[in-house]
């Protein structure tokens, strides 16, 4: 139970005042359908604030007081205007109504939906309507016909009760009309904006001044003939009720409400003077003023209402947009708010990697990830504020003005991650990279430098913070996006060049294969290379848009150019996304399968570091290119640690030695000798050889002596676009041989 306190008292005194006050002055009028004519009310405002009060406190206590405030104030005016025998009589006639009429004001409180728990109540767009219904008809009714009922039953039937009656309907009417949703839109939203807060154009000033001037000739050149200055706005309330609409949508809810209050109010007092003046004070005349301003004061407070349910649906969608939605973590979209209304920015912010999470998902499935990226964000409060990237990737922001990021990383490395009955040990790298101001270029550039640093640090196995020294120089970061942005443009124009450069076999016996290189063409007829955008479009999903953009476009040439083939195979590089991507496998297999024949032109090259940690999700692909009659060829051979496990693992038909082994091998025995022990390797799993950047005839004597399958190199052939080859090209003619350099020979 509500205990009461010294807030309590205030609050019941203050309405007990006012719901004593206001019966004291009604809005008079002077109707037509009164017997003998005189004043009557048009408006008892206390009725109004009754009905409010009734909606708006679930404490009972307040509303009784006002009640109870009300009921003495009548007795008071009672008791002042009649003798007392007389006034005695008119309490005890009253005081059955008004027991009857508490009830029934509930009773429509009720119907409504009111009251509601303080912290949540708010007038809803549904509410509009049923408002109208039972608080502008209903109510008034209810008094009308409770009115009428009582004077039958006390005085028999009179021929002046039914007017005597519709006087008491329109006073209860008028009087909710004026203060009651007022009074609620004010108590349930007074702290919310204007719909409409951005600074008023000049053109919609002028438009306003001009309209006032129009509004203010028109009641001026009605005025000689009117009962009060203003009563012109009676005829011209559609004028009004336009400029009401306007002040709505401009100023914020504790400014509208009131003024909705005060124009309804002058608007009923000038009908009531209007009525002493000879203006129609039937009842149907008073009926469609009350209806016209009842609609318009609904459409105010829909207006109002729809404009704040707009507004906090916006504002939820942007609190839901920085947000996860798997893990409830705050994102990218978080941290760009988040500085922004920070006073200061951090000095460095760093990204975090979460390295196999590929490992925890295959294992557990996707609620372990989303588990993961939860836990990680919560050991690192509150000393550090992680933003989820997806896929194991955190944004970090410090929340000191200094931050030890090797203690971090050491506090990272010891969090046990526990999920179902499995405990697992995450293997972090961190990239750290100086924020120079909070804006949202600054933000941009740091993020990707201290991206690249977290990308260098996974891939060097650091153990420590990589800082990314040399990598914020905003022109030249810059620079990078835009061409990033630039290749994704160009690959989904399929602005796409093939260029291919020739594959020899170094016994020149049959035709050459040949290595597609991919080329972007730009909008002035130059080139992106490869080395301006691989490196960014690794890092994303690009990398698969570009080897679909690739094969795409090398199975069109090869369904145009039919048996006509100037080389034996065309080699095709896939990235690692795309080899562990299910939709890019069934996609690449159905066109291979929609089209016989291209398979067995093709030979699709792998590197090993693109399948570290994913073969069973590699070895699907690669099988399926393997039974369609597609060679497959190992990439860089000889840079990875387990380069000869691969031999084993993996259906490997060509390998290809790295250039490194190759670019001395004629001048360094140590390269000569482990370019024999490949070759010697390669063949035990009856796997080709292929040497790239084969650039001299040294270098070739010397693989023909060490009896290399395949040679590729500027030396054999360069780049061209693979459109100007032809079978009697002669960049397609057998090499020739060179001598046999003497032993001890030096190098050229």
């Amino acid at each position: 139970m509500h205990a009461w306190t010294r807030c309590d008292t205030r609050n019941a005194v203050l309405i007990a005042l006012v719901c004593f006050a206001l019966p004291q002055w009604p809005i008079s009028y002077w109707p037509a359908f009164k017997e003998g004519g005189g004043a009557a009310p048009l408006a008892n405002l206390h009725w109004g604030v009754m009905l409010a009060l009734a909606m708006l406190l679930p404490q009972r206590a307040y509303y009784r007081i006002g009640y109870a405030a009300v009921f003495a104030s009548m007795c008071m005016q009672a008791a002042m205007k009649l003798p007392l025998p007389d006034a005695a009589l008119y309490m005890l006639r009253l005081a059955p109504l008004y027991v009857a009429m508490y009830g029934w004001t509930l009773l429509c409180a009720h119907w409504l939906g009111w009251p509601q728990p303080l912290q949540r109540a708010r007038i809803r767009q549904r509410d509009i309507v049923p408002f109208g219904a039972v608080a502008l008809v209903l109510y008034p009714l209810g008094w009308a016909l409770s009115h009428l009922l009582l004077n039958t039953v006390l005085d028999g039937w009179q021929p002046g009760q039914i007017d005597q009656a519709m006087r008491v309907g329109f006073s209860r009417f008028f009087g909710v009309l004026c203060l009651t949703l007022p009074i609620m839109l004010f108590a349930t939203g007074r702290h919310e904006p204007a719909p409409l807060p951005s600074r008023m154009p000049r053109w919609e000033a002028w438009l306003l001044i001009g309209y006032f001037v129009l509004l203010a000739a028109m009641l001026w050149a009605g005025s000689a003939q009117a009962p009060h200055p203003l009563a012109g706005l009676i005829e011209q309330r559609f004028m009004v009720a336009a400029l009401m609409i306007w002040a709505v949508l401009r100023l914020p809810w504790r400014w509208s409400t009131p003024l909705i209050a005060a124009v309804t109010l002058l608007l009923v007092y000038l009908v009531g003077i209007g009525t002493l003046a000879g203006v129609r004070t039937d009842a149907l005349h008073l009926i469609q003023i009350g209806f016209e301003m009842s609609m318009l004061q609904q459409l105010m407070a829909l207006i109002l209402v729809i404009s704040r349910d707009n507004r906090r649906a916006v504002l939820r969608l942007a609190e839901e947009g920085r947000r996860d939605s798997l893990s409830g973590v705050p994102n990218i979209n978080a941290l760009r708010h988040d500085l922004a209304a920070r006073p200061s920015p951090p000095a460095e912010i760093a990204c975090l990697s979460i390295e196999h999470l590929d490992n925890l998902m295959a294992g557990f499935g996707l609620p372990a990830q989303e588990a993961l990226t939860a836990a990680v964000h919560a050991h690192l409060r509150p000393g550090v504020q992680a933003y989820t990237l997806g896929m194991g990737r955190f944004v970090l922001v410090p929340q000191a003005e200094k931050m030890s990021w090797q203690s971090l990383l050491a506090q990272i490395e010891q969090f046990e991650f526990r999920y179902a009955d499995a405990q697992v040990r995450i293997e972090p790298y961190l990239g750290v990279c100086p924020l120079r101001d909070g804006s949202p270029e600054a933000l941009e550039l740091a993020l990707h430098a201290a991206y690249g640093a977290m990308k260098d640090a996974g891939q060097r196995g650091e153990t420590a913070p990589v800082f990314a020294h040399g990598r914020t120089d905003p022109a030249l970061l810059r620079a990078v996006l835009e061409t990033h942005s630039l290749a994704l443009s160009l690959l989904r124009r399929r602005r796409v060049e093939l260029h291919v450069q020739p594959i020899h076999r170094i016994d020149g016996d049959g035709p050459p294969m040949g290595e597609i290189l991919c080329r972007l063409r730009m909008d002035d007829g130059s080139l992106l290379m490869p080395r301006d955008y691989m490196e960014e479009l690794e890092a994303s999903r690009g990398v698969v848009e570009l080897d679909r953009a690739v094969v795409e476009t090398l199975l069109a040439w090869l369904r145009k150019r039919g048996d006509t083939l100037p080389f034996q195979r065309l080699a095709v590089n896939l990235t690692g996304r795309s080899l562990v991507s299910e939709q890019f496998r069934n996609w690449l297999l159905y066109q291979l399968d929609t089209f016989p024949g291209c398979a067995s032109k093709l030979c699709f090259e792998i590197t090993e570091r693109a399948i570290a940690g994913g073969l069973g999700q590699v070895r699907p692909l690669l099988d399926g290119l393997s039974q369609r009659g597609c060679l497959i060829a190992l990439d860089d051979f000889g840079t990875g640690m387990q380069s000869f496990e691969r031999l084993q693992q993996l259906p490997i038909h060509v390998v290809k030695i790295d250039g490194a082994f190759i670019r001395n091998v004629a001048g360094n025995p140590r390269d000569r000798d482990l370019v024999r022990a490949m070759v010697t390797i390669a063949r035990a799993y009856q796997a080709e050889t292929v040497a790239e950047y084969v650039e001299n005839a040294d270098i070739l004597a010397e693989l023909d002596q060490l009896q290399v399958d395949w040679i590729q190199g500027y030396h054999i052939g360069r780049p061209r676009p693979l459109e100007g080859f032809d079978p009697d090209d002669p960049d397609l003619a057998p090499v020739p041989k060179s001598p046999p350099r003497p032993q001890g020979a030096p190098a050229t």
